[in-house]
C-alpha cells in the first residue's frame, strides 16, 4: 500500500476495525493458506501484538495469537481496554477499510470461471428446493465477458441468496407467497440495490458502488423480497 493510497482512507471508530478484521479472519481461516491479519493493541498495560484470531462484540474480547515453534500464544484482550489498533499487511483487504474509493482486486485462485459460476447457479437452485418446495431457476446477467470482480462477486451473491432464501423459508406464509410467486431469480451488479417482481421472475441489483459494503445484509434482501410478493 503506497502513501497515495493511504491518503484515501477514511478514519474508522475501532469497533468498526473490528468488524472488518473478523470478516477478514472469517474469509481466510477457509483457505487452504491462511493469512491472518497481523495487529498490534495499546492499552493501559502497554502494546500487544498478534494475528487477529477472533472477536466477541458481546464480551467484549478480542482474541490473538502467536505462534514459535508449533507453540500456540493465546492473548484474550478486553475489547474495552483498547485505546488504539495497529494494523499490518493489510495489503490484501486494504479495500475494506476504504469506502469504495480504493477498488478491490480478487487473488486469481478466488475468482471463479464462468462454467463454475454456471454449476454454482444450478447447484444453488437445486439446494432451494428442498426448503422451498419448488425448483428455482438463478441467472447471472454480466455479459459475454464477466470482469473476475464481477465473478469473484457473483459468487458471493450465489451464496448470500441462497442462504438468504432458505431462512425465508422458515415463515410458512414468506414460503407459500414466494412458491406461488416466484419461478427464477436474475441478478446483475449496479450502481444501486433493486429488486422487481415481474412474468414471475424477481429480478434483483446489486450494488458495489464501495465493494461488498453497499450490497444488501441477508436480512435487507429479505425484506425487499417479501415485500415484493
Amino acid at each position: 500500500m503506497n502513501f497515495k493510497t493511504m491518503l484515501q482512507l477514511p478514519v474508522l471508530e475501532t469497533n468498526e476495525v473490528l468488524k472488518i478484521l473478523q470478516e477478514v479472519a472469517d474469509h481466510e481461516r477457509k483457505q487452504e493458506n491462511p493469512n491472518m491479519p497481523k495487529i498490534s493493541f495499546s492499552n493501559t498495560e502497554g502494546t500487544i501484538s498478534g494475528y487477529f484470531i477472533n472477536y466477541d462484540r458481546d464480551k467484549g474480547v478480542v482474541l490473538i495469537g502467536n505462534w514459535y515453534d508449533n507453540e500456540a500464544d493465546l492473548q484474550y484482550v478486553s475489547f474495552h481496554s483498547i485505546s488504539c489498533i495497529m494494523l499490518q499487511n493489510v495489503k490484501d483487504y486494504v479495500h475494506l477499510l476504504s469506502d469504495g474509493k480504493i477498488p478491490f482486486t480478487p487473488r486469481p485462485e478466488e475468482v471463479p470461471t464462468q462454467l463454475q459460476l454456471k454449476k454454482e447457479l444450478k447447484a444453488a437452485g437445486v439446494a432451494l428446493q428442498e426448503p422451498l418446495g419448488k425448483a428455482l431457476s438463478i441467472v447471472f446477467n454480466a455479459g459475454e465477458n464477466p470482469s473476475d470482480t464481477q465473478k469473484y462477486y457473483a459468487k458471493k451473491a450465489i451464496d448470500l441468496l441462497q442462504e438468504t432464501l432458505v431462512i425465508l423459508a422458515e415463515n410458512n406464509l414468506a414460503k407459500e407467497a414466494f412458491s406461488e410467486t416466484v419461478d427464477a431469480i436474475e441478478f446483475e451488479f449496479a450502481k444501486a440495490n433493486t429488486i422487481e417482481l415481474s412474468d414471475s421472475v424477481l429480478r434483483i441489483s446489486f450494488n458495489l458502488e464501495k465493494g461488498w459494503k453497499s450490497v444488501l445484509s441477508k436480512t435487507e434482501l429479505q425484506n425487499a423480497i417479501e415485500k415484493n410478493l
